[in-house]
């Protein structure tokens, strides 16, 4: 029995716990940001690209990502849909392909798809036709011949964009898992597992005990179950590895539910959730990584929320929370017992676990809870490395740590809400990138960007601001397609009409942010030689902007607030400054829209084009402004001091930005603007720098120096023969 000391220490130390999580961003305020851009995500996906994508697990959707976490995602087939035995045909879309679930010679959460109607006129139906599988006289889709095809889909798809030497691929279940390794600037290493889903038009009569099974505590609410129980559940390409037919065979998946249900933890519930996770990863996966997983410490934490309710999840009872939780587990690994939440008949321990490994798990469970304060230190460095760094102030006295860390941590609680509005920043800028390869059909942007519309917002888990940054840059790609357009044979007069819609676009998009939406209006003006207006709106940037803080992916050093004031870039601390600031992203240009861009991106473009690396460029939008003050000032006439005054600031700002995914293009960019100018000696040199940030043949800089250098031979071979 502890004694009433220790008891206050417990407690003491889960309020310290729970706020160092906090502050790491493991509080549902910041998973609603989380939330909103999964949606708005899932929403480009499926009104731009015809495609349905549904966003599980860690770090794409729950919010709760720890190190080593992957990205999941979940790929729906199109036009082909499950149906129970006894769904009537005539509730049916006539275009889908209809597979009936056949539950027979399958364990709980599992069974094959029987042929009950195949489209003849979809163009997928050939395909389709190789992967089922004749028994006796029935038909089914065989889950592994689909994997199989899927797959190297993904591997394609990976390896084009990435490149051969940067991503390695390997199976795990239902999923393609997708290492991409060697990126500069974004991260070490990023894991991707994707999977295919098929649709089922009702769930499965077993699973909907789920719904109207009484629930004493009150979690989770009858709100909440009426939600979750009209989203969608999907068969995945997996069968029971023990099965004679796994090869035929499909498990549910309660994708949709399972976040639902997350999204509506308390903040401490979700703190019990992220160091279970971390405490399981380091602690007991290695016993038998392929037969515990994290999905289980998932489940489990649901069956104990409903059995306990949400009141038992405070603040000052986080680490008994926990231990609660492992004693629970504890019992289930000895009993090779653990129910799926929803699918209560499935046993997720079932047929697993030899008894000398259930008996090492268990133990370990005793070592974990001894002191279950001490656990979490010892598992530490699996967290995100904001939090570890405060858990580095423990030194082994629980004394010591809470005098050493409560008053710096009630400092960086403060700064949560600051936190919050850079992580909605930075996830509205995701919203950008995905909306960048978005096909060329104005007549499907146009209608996406309408259904943005704040005033009849439809979307209330999506953030207004998110909303509204799709919208501006929904108007932006609006804008590159007409421009792109009329550079195919049209007359003067659609022509002329495509400038202005294009110019109405570019005009709607420039509140996207604080000033990079109107320098992409400025480019078009300047490619339409409407160069009085262009150099009136940047200047006004220049002259003075708001505080903005730049969320982008070219510079990966400590978060600076940014000002333009009199030409001049002033800085000031995002944490430290009392500032009301604004946001400014990157300056984005997907591969294709080469007429829109001015020379010296042209030339990555092109190379882009040709090696296939990536399909974007980006710049730093303070890079890309002082670029087209430059070109400005040349094209007016400006004086050369004048000229040079702005290739010091921006040779300055470069660098300034350290690290950073691209920032060999804004040397080029540098190197160009000195070329331009006459500056050959400053030009080599800029590009030079470009080479060391990026030293291989898709880096545009070695054309151009090579370029300078048959210039160089060719002029002294002119001088040479001219004097003979």
């Amino acid at each position: 029995m502890d004694s009433e000391e220790d008891v206050d220490e417990k407690r003491q130390l889960s309020e310290l716990v729970s706020d160092i999580l906090k502050w790491q961003g493991f509080y549902m305020e910041y998973v609603a940001v989380i939330r909103s851009e999964c949606l708005l995500s899932e929403k480009i996906t499926k009104d731009l690209f015809g495609s349905t994508v549904i966003k599980c697990g860690s770090s794409v959707s729950e919010g709760s990502d720890l190190q080593g976490s992957d990205k999941d995602h979940m790929h729906v087939i199109p036009k082909i849909i499950a149906v129970n035995s006894n769904c009537k045909s005539v509730l049916l879309n006539s275009k889908m392909h209809i597979f009936t679930m056949a539950l027979e010679n399958c364990l709980p959460g599992y069974t094959r798809l029987l042929v009950k109607k195949l489209n003849q006129k979809c163009a997928f139906r050939p395909k389709l036709q190789t992967m089922i599988k004749e028994e006796g006289n029935r038909f089914f889709l065989s889950s592994e011949e689909l994997y199989k095809n899927i797959q190297n889909i993904y591997i394609k798809f990976f390896t084009s964009r990435y490149g051969i030497r940067c991503v390695s691929f390997n199976s795990n279940g239902p999923c393609t898992t997708c290492l991409v390794y060697n990126i500069k600037g974004i991260s070490g290493k990023v894991e991707h597992d994707m999977t295919q889903g098929i649709e089922c038009f009702s769930w499965p009569v077993a699973a909907t005990e789920w719904i109207y099974r009484p629930r004493l505590m009150g979690w989770p609410s009858q709100e909440i179950i009426k939600k979750i129980a009209a989203l969608k559940v999907h068969v995945m390409p997996v069968g029971d590895p023990k099965s004679d037919i796994s090869s035929m065979q499909w498990r549910f998946a309660f994708s949709e539910a399972e976040r639902e249900l997350i999204w509506n933890f308390s903040d401490f519930q979700f703190q019990c959730y992220v160091l279970m996770k971390g405490i399981f990863k380091i602690k007991l996966k290695p016993f038998s990584p392929n037969e515990i997983s994290g999905y289980q410490i998932k489940m489990l934490l649901f069956w104990i929320s409903e059995e306990y309710g949400v009141k038992i999840f405070t603040k000052e009872n986080l680490l008994h929370c926990v231990e609660i939780c492992f004693e629970r587990y504890k019992d289930q690994i000895l009993n090779c017992v653990l129910p799926h939440y929803i699918f209560r008949d499935r046993n997720l321990l079932a047929g697993k676990l030899e008894i000398q490994t259930r008996q090492q798990i268990a133990d370990e469970i005793d070592n974990i809870l001894k002191d279950i304060f001490v656990t979490v230190m010892e598992c530490k460095h699996i967290m995100p490395i904001p939090s570890n760094y405060m858990f580095q102030y423990y030194k082994g006295s629980k004394r010591n740590f809470l005098r050493d860390l409560t008053s710096p941590l009630n400092l960086c609680i403060t700064q949560c809400s600051k936190k919050l509005k850079l992580k909605t920043f930075e996830d509205s800028l995701k919203v950008c990138l995905e909306m960048i390869y978005t096909p060329k059909n104005f007549k499907k942007l146009t209608a996406f960007i309408e259904d943005m519309d704040l005033e009849k917002n439809r979307y209330n888990k999506i953030f207004p601001y998110m909303l509204n940054t799709a919208k501006m840059f929904g108007f932006i790609q609006l804008g590159l397609m007409f421009n792109e357009d009329s550079f195919d044979e049209k007359t003067p007069e659609e022509k002329d009409i495509l400038f202005h819609k294009a110019n109405s676009a570019f005009k709607r998009g420039m509140e996207l942010d604080e000033f990079s939406g109107k320098l992409y209006l400025v480019s078009f003006l300047l490619l339409n030689d409407k160069i009085d207006t262009a150099l009136s709106i940047l200047s006004s940037i220049m002259q003075h902007t708001k505080p903005f803080v730049y969320t982008g992916y070219c510079s990966t050093d400590i978060i600076h607030v940014l000002q333009f004031y009199k030409t001049e870039i002033l800085y000031f601390d995002y944490y430290k400054d009392n500032l009301e600031v604004s946001n400014c992203y990157d300056m984005i240009f997907p591969n294709d829209i080469v007429n829109f861009v001015p020379k010296p991106i042209k030339y990555e473009l092109f190379l882009q084009q040709c090696t296939k690396e990536w399909h974007v460029c980006r710049y730093h939008p303070v890079v890309y402004a002082f670029y087209l003050m430059f070109e400005m000032t040349r094209k007016k006439g400006g004086k050369i001091m004048e000229q040079n005054n702005i290739l010091n600031k921006l040779s300055r700002f470069i660098e300034d930005c350290n690290g950073g995914v691209e920032r060999h293009r804004a040397y080029n960019v540098l190197a160009f603007c000195y070329y331009t100018s006459g500056q050959i000696d400053a030009a080599i040199a800029a590009y030079c720098q470009s080479l060391q940030e990026k030293f291989d043949f898709k880096n545009v800089a070695f054309y151009h120096l090579c370029t300078i250098l048959l210039e160089h031979i060719t002029s002294h071979a002119s001088v040479f023969y001219s004097r003979k």
